[in-house]
């Protein structure tokens, strides 16, 4: 039975059990089934416009060659994998959209769905009817080409949407995305595809067609001049066509070979003169199209009203802009001053409609294809190419005046800025007469038009650096989401060219010291390291000269190589920059407190995280403390200036509070961070969401350390929310934020008792923090062992003991080894892994072997409570009422009741300073030893005052989290029941008994 499957508010799928619901949104893209039949294009038509033969849907030559390439995507679409995606890429004109079509015919054969999927070009709101494709037995192939102009957020919309059609369906889905280069993009997609959908996702560059394929060009030449002289109702000649030289570069693309295979067929019709390099062959083929605006605008029924000059330039405009609604198509026409009025604008589009019928009905402006010769149009339309007759003094002005005019750049500026990048790489003129003059007098035209298109500008050969010069500066000074990445490249371009220009020992340290800020950016470690290593040395250097001079950039430099390090995971070599930063600019301070005070500030937040991380928790709390002292003055004076470190001290203040045990007074400073970063994200989204997407990470943590789970939840979702966006443009730089972001989503969402809902982002968080501990271990094991504790409590909680027991196993592993190298910073953790590990051996009946991951948790638990008693009495109470029931299991019951009254006692003392805290812990403990007493028959006077207590404790937290402490309060109940027996209070047992049996949750 066909089905059909609806792409917008809902998707159905018929006939296969009930509607599949996969979003809510409308997508930004349009889904059709691709018909791989040619479309038939007449004799006529063909003679007219024989650039129409070119295009891949009319199929004129059949497809040849490619024969590994094939045999290599017939592997992957065979492939084991229920969803996969496939990148491949190469420069415009290798083939790639014949080859899609190709792979589509034959999956069409085998009974696949083959589908296209483009962009959408109007705003989701109006695009108008959702898509509906149909949807048979078979698998689904879905196309996309041009992925690398697609947003990121797009992409990974369509690859959710089809993991979720075949979760439901259980269709095996094939994508194949096709794209000009891997770039930066491509990583950040498949990382993502990876780690959130579990969709394997590759990539692969088309090889040249020499190669790729048994036939040289010159028999593809042969053949596709038959093809194309069959098309246009032309006999071959007795001789044969004439093969031209196709050994220049020039002809290195099937297109190209087809383009001078056309053109030696079109010109044998004529009776003229074949052309025989790459450039007379695309103008040739653009003079011809020439012919044919002259054709429709002399024709004597339906002419069109624009004369060719007119279409020359809407053709132009056209294949700048990529298609358009009609109202930004008119806006084109008149900022390119090709038209003076809203009428004369609409007659334009409208014979250009003519020309080049839109494959969207909904907009206008459809480009000349195939892209190749619009690149081509735009190139020997403009002056600087020998010997060009399209060439048109008007062309650099009105595509200047196109991408520029009004002040801001328009909605188009990114397609014409790629278009014009694209022809850059093969018409050097297009580079030094437009792109070049449009960054320098314009830059902020080419920043609007995206870090995707920054970064393939660099790559163009022969680029001169003052071009790059001229973007520099509104590259924005701190993060960017969007631009982070081509800063990156920039800097980079731009360093190497500035070091081999000067020898001046300040200016080679500043040029690293700023390289190493963009590197860190962009999450490149390794690199951004050698940098700030290389600032370090020479500004040491210079400051023993001259310290006056250079300390203050030595102190700089060595925040900046602390930073890195720490990223690294190189927590004990971080420290000692981190120190002698802080000691720098406390002397710069003291003896110019306004100029150094800032930087005394930042040097001492930095110190906190230092020491912190290296589990000296109380020595980091007096540098939190004095860092956001200063900030706060110096926001009460500059709060624009200010407002952003004060944020970042009060972060890290509340995390040093709650590593301390000191949890309620933690809250506050997550609260104002919080607060103050959403005030600057409203400002400036692009700067400050990464920081808001921390603060509220950190809000929920501390939240949740309070049994406030309710409270936290909204923070950890949220801040989930924005780390997604932000690995979407960067996954480098955000993906670590984005793993802690779920840890913490998990965390919120089982303390509400939604356990089968908190074990997707534990099992994503694990996943993502294995990645990253592949490439660097030392900075990711630890967040990868606390993953993996978290994960083992999950699917302990949902009974899945065995699959528990696995990363419980992998997190003490992980922790031991860490201890054992800083028992500082990683004893804590390893704790809380051995408690979960004998939770989950205990759970499986291994009641011997769970004593003993439970015993060394509670020695170790008492040793930091010696130390730190603020912090970890409350884990000392939790693990010795856990080693009281483990002791329970095995029978011990006397020797239970020291640990379960040690429990006790520690959580009474607890209430004692606060009779809010830790309220289920103590409820808990308290019920364990009532429950301990009946099993030993002991002290049941003592028992039964306990469990009443324990009881009086779980009513009102019944009343918030019903699901969470329903079934505890019932225990302790059935507890209460026990002990009266023991104690001969039959009639009072036997009442509780049945109100018990009454109860809907006793079943």
């Amino acid at each position: 039975m066909t089905r059909s499957v609806v792409f917008g508010d809902v998707v159905q799928v018929y006939g296969a059990g009930g509607e599949v619901v996969v979003s809510r949104d409308r997508p930004p893209y349009r889904v059709a089934v691709a018909d791989v039949r040619p479309v038939p294009v007449n004799v006529e038509r063909a003679r007219a416009q024989p650039s129409r033969l070119l295009l891949a849907q009319h199929q004129i030559v059949p497809f040849a060659g490619r024969e590994g390439t094939l045999e290599r995507l017939s592997g992957w679409m065979d492939g084991g994998e229920p969803v996969a995606a496939l990148l491949v890429h190469g420069t415009g004109g290798q083939g790639k959209t014949r080859l899609a079509g190709q792979v589509g015919i034959e999956c069409a054969a085998s009974g696949w769905m083959v589908w296209r999927v483009t962009q959408s070009p109007l705003p989701a709101a109006t695009s108008g009817m959702v898509s509906q494709v149909g949807l048979s037995g078979g698998g689904v192939l879905a196309v996309v080409d041009y992925a690398d102009r697609w947003p990121a957020s797009a992409l990974l919309a369509l690859l959710t949407q089809l993991r979720d059609l075949h979760a439901q369906v259980g269709v095996r889905v094939r994508v194949l995305l096709l794209a000009r280069s891997d770039g930066y993009w491509w990583p950040a997609v498949a990382d993502r595809a990876d780690s959130d959908l579990g969709i394997e996702a590759g990539g692969m560059r088309l090889p040249p067609l020499a190669d790729d394929s048994v036939d040289d060009r010159a028999n593809l030449f042969t053949a596709a001049a038959g093809r194309f002289a069959a098309a246009q109702g032309l006999a071959t000649p007795q001789a044969g066509w004439p093969v031209p030289d196709l050994d220049a570069d020039g002809f290195g693309q099937v297109l190209a070979v087809h383009m001078a295979a056309l053109a030696v067929v079109d010109a044998h019709q004529d009776g003229k003169a074949p052309p025989t390099d790459p450039g007379a062959v695309s103008e040739y083929l653009l003079r011809r199209e020439q012919a044919y605006w002259q054709q429709l605008h002399a024709r004597s029924e339906a002419p069109v009203s624009s004369s060719p000059e007119v279409l020359h330039r809407a053709v132009i405009a056209a294949t700048l802009t990529g298609s358009l609604a009609r109202p930004h198509a008119r806006q084109a026409l008149t900022q390119a001053r090709f038209s003076d009025s809203g009428t004369a604008a609409d007659q334009i589009i409208d014979d250009h409609r003519v020309c080049y019928p839109p494959a969207d009905a909904r907009t206008v402006f459809e480009p000349l294809h195939p892209d190749r010769l619009g690149e081509d149009l735009i190139a020997l339309s403009t002056p600087g190419h020998d010997g060009s007759r399209l060439a048109r003094d008007w062309t650099p002005t009105a595509v200047t005046a196109l991408l520029t005019a009004g002040g801001s750049a328009p909605v188009w500026a990114a397609h014409g800025v790629t278009v014009l990048v694209e022809a850059a790489y093969r018409w050097p003129h297009i580079a030094t007469e437009v792109l070049y003059p449009l960054i320098l007098t314009h830059p902020q035209v080419v920043i609007a038009a995206g870090g995707a298109t920054l970064t393939r500008l660099t790559g163009i050969p022969g680029l001169e650096p003052a071009v790059l010069e001229a973007l520099e500066p509104l590259l924005p000074a701190g993060r960017h989401i969007d631009l982070d990445i081509a800063a990156a490249v920039i800097t980079t371009t731009l360093t190497r060219h500035r070091l081999t220009h000067t020898i001046d020992p300040a200016a080679r340290a500043h040029l690293h010291n700023t390289h190493a800020i963009r590197l860190a950016n962009v999450g490149r470690w390794e690199q951004a390291l050698a940098a700030a290593e290389e600032a370090g040395r020479i500004y040491r250097g210079l400051a023993e000269a001259n310290p006056d001079a250079y300390r203050p950039n030595l102190a700089m430099s060595l925040t900046n190589l602390g930073i890195c390090l720490s990223e690294l995971g190189r927590w004990e070599q971080a420290l000692a920059p981190a120190e002698e930063a802080v000691s720098i600019y406390r002397r710069l301070a003291e003896a110019n407190p306004d100029a150094y005070r800032p930087n005394l500030a930042m040097s001492l937040t930095n110190l906190g995280i230092r020491l912190s991380r290296l589990g000296r928790r109380e020595q980091a709390l007096a540098p939190a403390e004095e860092a956001v002292s200063i900030y706060r003055r110096l926001a009460e004076a500059n709060p624009d200036a200010y407002r952003p470190n004060l944020a970042k001290s009060l972060t890290n203040l509340g995390i040093c509070l709650s590593e301390l045990g000191r949890r309620e007074q933690a809250l506050a400073p997550a609260e104002e961070a919080v607060s103050i970063y959403r005030r600057l994200a409203e400002a400036n989204p692009d700067a400050y969401r990464p920081n808001l997407a921390m603060s509220l990470t950190n809000l929920g943590l501390r939240l949740s350390e309070l049994g406030r789970w309710e409270q936290a939840l909204a923070p950890a979702e949220e801040a989930v929310s924005i780390y997604r966006r932000l690995a979407e443009a960067n996954p480098d730089a955000y993906l670590p934020g984005m793993a802690g972001s779920l840890t913490n989503l998990d965390i919120c969402l089982s303390g509400l008792g939604r356990r089968e809902q908190a074990l997707t982002p534990a099992e994503e968080a694990v996943s993502i923090y294995r990645r990253l501990a592949e490439v660097n271990p030392d900075a990711y094991w630890p967040d990868l062992a606390r993953s993996l504790t978290n994960l083992g409590i999950r699917l302990s909680r949902l009974g899945r003991r065995e699959q528990a027991l696995t990363p419980a196993e992998e997190a003490v592993s992980i922790y031991r080894r860490l201890a054992e190298a800083n028992p500082d910073a990683y004893l804590p953790g390893m704790a809380g892994s051995l408690t979960n590990l004998g939770i989950c051996l205990s759970g499986l009946g291994r009641w011997e072997q769970a004593l003993t991951p439970a015993e060394e948790a509670v020695s170790i638990y008492r040793r930091l409570a010696e130390v730190n008693p603020d912090a970890y009495r409350p884990n000392l109470a939790r693990s010795l009422t856990n080693l009281g029931i483990r002791l329970s299991r095995l029978g011990r019951w006397e020797q239970a009741l020291t640990p379960a009254e040690e429990a006790v006692s520690i959580y009474r003392r607890l209430a004692e300073a606060n009779s809010d805290a830790l309220l289920s812990d103590r409820a808990r403990s308290l019920w364990m030893y009532a429950w301990v007493c009946v099993k030993a028959q002991f002290n049941l006077r003592q028992a039964l005052e306990s469990v009443t207590e324990s009881i009086d404790l779980y009513r009102p937290l019944v009343q918030r989290l019903p699901q969470v402490f329903g079934g505890l309060l019932l225990a302790a109940y059935r507890t209460r029941v026990d002990v009266l027996d023991g104690l001969g209070c039959t009639a009072e047992a036997n009442d509780l008994r049945r109100w018990l049996d009454g109860r809907p949750e006793a079943g």
